[in-house]
């Protein structure tokens, strides 16, 4: 069973609480990375086989067990068929026909398209033949949808020649299909084969009806600038999706990344449904998710910036970021799935919801609109949590050993119950006091096989509903990670319903009291800090210890009641200092300061860690 939370009530107006607190134990993590490059990839993350995936269990897999044909990319342009587009004017030749203006390629080897169809297609209709597009200052507009439609070849190679620049669009009124037989293109570049796009180019894809660019199988994305625009999703890998290296724009009104094969596995027991992130440049603007894959999504480099209407990065599986940056500006939660497994990386959450989100279902509110399990914003929960919280009086039944003073003398209590915070903020030197007991943890029923693991990485979360959200359980070993949570007391900035154990790393989570957690200290302390009244915006918070030595401060972005701040410099058991408003320097991220220093402000109390 859950250890249970401390809490926070107060009896002088206008006073900081301290106290320390505790919630569980869970299970430790490991960290491993994969690597991969251009043509060719080495796995070096925890050997994983396919069996899982077969079988319809998630379980973490590496790049190797995608089992991705290491296709040589070093394409020989001297064997170019010339196929130069033009409306009412394309010539046929070898390898290829032409019917008015639809171009159908129906052999294998290499073709240089160049030139302007405004109302045509390109057909690649092979019989399971290797196929390599070089593009070449094209610009094709589709009579309806599908400009490049790949039907019938073995793999495909679109190679964007150097310094060309080349669109690919449905036409300009073009709808989708509402016929449930419909078995065409579905989007303006479209593929029923593994494709691989590279080279130095740049491609503009515009999918009018509906998808951008669409692979029924695998999508590898290995370099080039390339813009996308979609009513729907905007670039698709339904087996799998890799994006090794490119300048990518994604402006889509339904997902911006995508790879959706719900089956787990194929026939031969290679997991589906991954996308996987090495490197590149990607800027994302979904009406839905930024990034959407079934059963994971790896981040392993590059630059991401997503802006989603519904989820930053989203999978039913597994998801995990071990290195590169990852900025999401807006989302509805920040990052989701059934494990979370952050062990590298930078990154930053603004999110309406919840910041990481650790369930099992979609909490969203842009597609199936399905519950979030155990909290969000409004969310329920399996159990009643009692009231109360800093700032709210403690019962009769609640107090004992209590000491009535007036002025600036301390007066300790001893309770188990919370309530709603009050409206006022604290500025200057205040009373203070020391408080411990109770515990409001715990009331939530934990899903077993789901958690949140934080071994590395450096994180900043903005939630108006939870920071770190986990309808199971939650581990931190290592890593930095800095949460401003939400103002309303029906969400925290730590909602973990199974255990939530701290080892290593830097946590520092602010927001609401009514819903306050914190994590069992396991070899470093832990401290909880509760406040009489809320904290206004722009407040200095800094620790020291009992040396005076600095430990770390805080500048809340947010109205704030409570805090909990745990790194390797707090130790359990020992005693440390709040001050308010004293000057700090040292450099900062969040509003964190770890190795600065302190002059200055008013002592507000003491506590002793846990």
């Amino acid at each position: 069973m859950r250890k249970p939370t401390t809490v926070f009530a107060g009896i002088l107006a206008g006073s900081l609480l301290l106290a320390g607190c505790s919630t569980g134990a869970a299970t430790s993590t490991e960290d491993a990375t994969s690597g991969t490059g251009t043509t060719q990839t080495e796995d070096t993350t925890t050997s994983t086989t396919s069996t899982a995936a077969a079988s319809g269990e998630f379980a973490e897999v590496s790049y190797a067990d995608l089992d991705i044909k290491d296709e040589d990319l070093d394409v020989d342009e001297s064997s170019a068929v010339d196929i130069a587009l033009a409306d009412g004017a394309t010539a046929a030749g070898d390898g290829y026909t032409v019917d008015g203006d639809t171009v159908t390629i129906t052999d294998g080897g290499v073709y240089r398209l160049s030139g302007t169809l405004s109302a045509g297609q390109v057909v690649v209709a092979t019989d399971d033949k290797d196929v390599t597009l070089i593009l070449d200052g094209v610009d094709i507009t589709a009579e309806t949808t599908g400009a490049l439609d790949i039907e019938d070849a073995d793999e495909v190679i679109i190679l964007l020649a150097d310094g060309s620049t080349n669109s690919i669009s449905d036409a300009a009124d073009a709808t989708a299909s509402t016929d449930e037989d419909y078995d065409g293109p579905n989007a303006a570049l479209f593929s029923r084969s593994d494709l691989w796009i590279t080279g130095d180019g740049a491609l503009t894809v515009n999918g009018v009806a509906n998808d951008g660019i669409t692979s029924k199988d695998g999508l590898v994305i290995d370099s080039g600038t390339i813009e996308v625009t979609a009513t729907d999703d905007g670039i698709r890998g339904k087996d799998y999706l890799v994006v090794l290296d490119g300048d990518i724009t994604v402006d889509a009104g339904g997902d911006g990344l995508k790879a959706d094969n719900e089956n787990m596995a194929d026939d031969d027991g290679v997991p589906v449904g991954v996308a996987w992130i090495s490197g590149g440049t990607l800027d994302i603007t979904a009406g839905v998710d930024g990034i959407d894959a079934y059963y994971q999504a790896m981040v392993e480099g590059g630059d991401i910036t997503i802006a989603a209407d519904d989820d930053g990065i989203t999978t039913k599986g597994v998801l995990r970021i071990a290195d590169g940056t990852v900025d999401i500006t807006n989302s509805y939660e920040g990052l989701e799935g059934r494990l979370i497994r952050l062990t590298g990386g930078t990154g930053s959450i603004v999110a309406s919801d919840d910041g990481f989100n650790v369930s099992s279902g979609s909490g969203s509110t842009v597609g199936d609109g399905s519950a979030d399990v155990g909290g969000g914003m409004g969310g329920g929960r399996s159990g009643d949590r009692p009231s109360g919280g800093p700032g709210a009086a403690p019962s009769s039944s609640d107090t004992e050993d209590t000491t009535s003073t007036t002025g600036t003398t301390a007066t300790t209590a001893v309770y188990s119950t919370t309530a709603s915070s009050t409206d006022a903020s604290i500025d200057g030197a205040t009373d203070a006091t020391t408080v411990a007991g109770g515990g409001m943890g715990g009331m939530e029923s934990a899903e077993e096989g789901l958690e949140l693991e934080i071994s590395g990485g450096t994180w900043y979360i903005d939630a108006d509903g939870d920071g770190l959200d986990s309808n199971g359980d939650a581990v931190m070993t290592g890593g930095t990670v800095v949460v401003e949570g939400p103002t309303n007391s029906g969400n925290g900035a730590v909602d973990v319903a199974g255990d939530f154990t701290i080892s290593g790393g830097t946590l520092v989570a602010s927001g609401s009291s009514g819903m306050f957690e914190a994590p069992t200290a396991d070899g470093q302390g832990v401290l909880s800090i509760g406040f009489q009244s809320q904290l206004a915006e722009g407040t200095v918070l800094t620790v020291t210890d009992a040396d005076g030595d600095f430990v770390a401060s805080f500048t809340t972005s947010k109205v704030a009641q409570a805090i909990v701040l745990s790194s390797p410099d707090v130790v359990s058991g020992e005693t440390y200092t709040v001050i308010a408003d004293a000057t700090v320097t040292g450099d900062d991220f969040g509003g964190l300061v770890t190795d600065g220093s302190v002059s200055g402000g008013d002592e507000l109390g003491t506590l002793t860690a846990d």
